[in-house]
């Protein structure tokens, strides 16, 4: 088998690898630059770039497989030919094109005040039909079912390659690692994963029971330049209970896919003030708890979600709240401030601080900083979804390849050599 990185090796996101044979080749992940990130490009940038890859080395049998649905990793879906079957987990999918789905939304209700004869009507059909073609795109990807406790998880067939995806712990509804077999050689495929969230307890014994006998460990190192361990999503929740409790207003800040972090929420809320709200308006947040609930809720109880709701435009709680919000809410938490006591009304920032630090990330988005500078009380209470640096060492030790080991997704000037991993292994480096 041979390996190529396209993009990444050098920078967090943006990952596209190739895997090949004589006969077959299967891509993991056709993500997105983040902002300030590697060379700025632009959506013809982007669809020039990809007809590149395909058009070289191009094999009789070849898919594309997504590690999870965040932007730097399958953001340039669309671009993929028509041809190419793309494979994604089963729940990636259903909350992918959920999400594709009330941006259509969204944009039919702007698109319902607008005059027709406004050059901004025109805009926003040209929008809409964007999305629905995005949606169509979505459609067609191929799944496959992420296995429930104690199951394995049954492999793919791409040509002469086998694939098989292994679920692991992110900051996100659902993400997985891979394992890629060929030619009598094993690839193992991290993607993106962390060792202290809630459902990273079966991380070792998942690389014990299947990353055996490996050749090529290709790694995620986005925590490579942080010396901290991270806190675990146990330790968010106690502290978001905590602040909870000393304030009779309280709004968190939360990403809508980040199902172990509104797990984090809900069960803080539930010790501090015996319950949570969501807005009414909080279309994919509400979708994905109550997805989360009937699709998981069975096997893992944590993912049981009660959602209830509350007008933000509206009457709110007289005897105080927690609400789950994200950065599309703004306007209307705004509203709901102007009828509230700002001294006791908090807001937990519970989302990566470089959306409101990083001038690229805020020139590109400025909501965060915004949601933030609209609060007299802000307490940040987040933990990253990538694995610390300690853990990056434990899962090369734990699957310790034969051969070699390529670091992804992580920093220029960061390298996996500083980690405490032995000389063996530190040889096999490929950087």
């Amino acid at each position: 088998m041979n390996i190529k990185i396209h993009r990444g090796l050098n920078q967090i996101g943006g990952c596209i690898t190739e895997i090949s044979t004589a006969a077959s080749r299967v891509f993991i992940d056709m993500g997105q630059n983040l902002p300030g990130v590697g060379e700025p490009t632009t959506p013809d940038h982007d669809k020039a770039m990809i007809k590149d890859i395909f058009a070289q080395n191009h094999k009789e049998h070849e898919a594309v497989f997504y590690s999870h649905t965040h932007e730097d990793h399958i953001g340039l879906f669309w671009a993929v030919p028509d041809n190419v079957p793309q494979y994604l987990g089963e729940a990636s999918k259903a909350i992918f094109i959920q999400k594709h789905k009330l941006i259509k939304r969204a944009l039919q209700q702007k698109k319902e005040h607008l005059e027709k004869s406004s050059p901004l009507y025109v805009m926003m059909n040209e929008k809409i039909q964007h999305q629905m073609e995005l949606i169509k795109k979505i459609d067609q990807m191929r799944t496959w079912l992420r296995p429930m406790t104690k199951r394995s998880p049954k492999p793919l067939q791409v040509g002469d390659i086998t694939i098989t995806p292994y679920y692991c712990c992110h900051s996100s509804f659902e993400a997985y690692m891979f394992l890629i077999e060929a030619e009598g050689k094993r690839i193992w495929h991290t993607g993106d994963f962390r060792g202290h969230g809630y459902l990273s307890k079966g991380l070792y014994k998942t690389l014990e029971s299947y990353a055996r006998d490996i050749d090529t460990l290709i790694i995620e190192g986005t925590m490579l330049g942080r010396d901290e361990q991270c806190y675990t999503e146990a330790a968010i929740c106690k502290r978001m209970q905590f602040v909870m409790q000393a304030f009779k207003n309280v709004f968190v800040l939360v990403s809508s896919t980040d199902i172990e972090r509104l797990v984090s929420v809900k069960d803080a809320a539930l010790k501090a003030k015996g319950g949570y709200r969501l807005d009414k308006r909080a279309w994919y947040m509400s979708w994905t708890m109550t997805y989360a609930t009937q699709t998981f809720g069975k096997n893992f109880s944590l993912m049981n979600f009660d959602v209830k709701y509350v007008d933000l435009m509206g009457r709110l709680p007289s005897n105080g709240f927690v609400i789950p919000v994200n950065a599309s809410q703004m306007e209307r938490v705004q509203s709901a401030l102007q009828r509230l006591n700002p001294s006791e009304t908090l807001l937990i920032y519970s989302s990566w601080d470089g959306y409101y630090k990083n001038p690229e990330q805020v020139a590109v988005n400025p909501r965060y900083k915004q949601f933030r500078d609209m609060f007299d009380n802000v307490v940040d209470l987040h933990t990253s979804g990538h694995a610390d640096r300690k853990t990056l060492a434990r899962v090369i030790n734990t699957i310790h390849p034969k051969k070699s080991i390529i670091g992804i997704h992580k920093d220029p000037d960061t390298s996996l050599k500083s980690l405490d991993i032995s000389d063996e292994l530190k040889k096999k480096l490929i950087e």
